[in-house]
């Protein structure tokens, strides 16, 4: 059974790293979020993005969830591979480290963003 929900980004800092021709850039991005529905929880991504002329960006980089708990701390790490387009974030990630649950090392998911800073999410497991 998939596990679903939604995440905010709560803050957004990017830096440009270098500024190329015509119009393109290299930047790492550090984002917050807070994680609803069957994972929650509050994460940070560090993102590498490649912005092209038209300003859509290609971007990867690896993502660390806190598990909301009232017993020890848990994270789950995702290594993700995404693209923002005409608006619309997409990625696809796969699940690279867990604390607590082993068996969700490998299982894969994605996200697309909707409105106001948030997006769905789905990890298949």
């Amino acid at each position: 059974m998939p596990l679903t929900g939604t995440f905010q980004i709560t803050q957004w800092t990017e830096t440009i790293e270098q500024e190329l021709a015509n119009g393109t850039k290299l930047s790492n991005a550090i984002v917050e979020q807070n994680y609803e529905g069957d994972i929650t929880g509050t994460s940070q991504v560090n993102y590498q993005l490649y912005y092209g002329q038209d300003g859509n960006a290609v971007f990867n980089g690896f993502e660390t969830i806190t598990l909301a708990s009232q017993e020890q701390q848990q994270t789950i790490v995702l290594k993700h591979d995404g693209q923002f387009n005409n608006g619309v974030a997409t990625s696809k990630f796969t699940i690279v480290g867990s604390s607590e649950d082993k068996n969700l090392i490998g299982q894969s998911g994605s996200f697309e963003s909707i409105e106001g800073g948030k997006a769905r999410y789905i990890i298949a497991t």
